[in-house]
């Protein structure tokens, strides 16, 4: 689905996303990535929300979000619960959603200039 967005110079925005693959910058991306307003990475995801733990979160922490979004796929799939302790311990707000809404939110969010990080699971057949 293709997102329609006003991009702020500087910025990472999701253009787009879809099974398979997600739109960055007009980069496509086919694993997992980690998104802020400044950087997009990949490589640094299980292929499952289930299976994050908390090397993969510290990745996401060196950036001191104030919210941080879970796209977990096509369904809903919470990560374990250790992984929501250590955001509720440090105050950190985190939603749980499908890609596709986590996409919509992190575009929104970052609209608005707050401290947000998302880690986008891919949408699988």
């Amino acid at each position: 689905m293709k997102i329609e967005t006003d991009i702020s110079q500087g910025e990472h925005k999701i253009d787009a996303y879809g099974a398979g693959s997600i739109t960055v910058g007009g980069m496509v991306y086919a694993t997992g990535i980690i998104i802020t307003p400044e950087d997009v990475m990949e490589g640094r995801l299980p292929d499952q929300v289930q299976v994050l733990e908390e090397k993969h979160l510290a990745v996401m922490l060196e950036h001191n979000p104030e919210i941080m979004i879970f796209g977990s796929g096509r369904t809903l799939t919470y990560p374990p619960d250790e992984i929501c302790e250590i955001l509720y311990v440090r105050q950190i707000g985190f939603e749980i959603m499908d890609t596709g809404a986590a996409c919509r939110a992190f575009n929104f969010l970052s609209g608005e200039g707050r401290r947000i990080v998302a880690a986008l699971f891919q949408i699988r057949n």
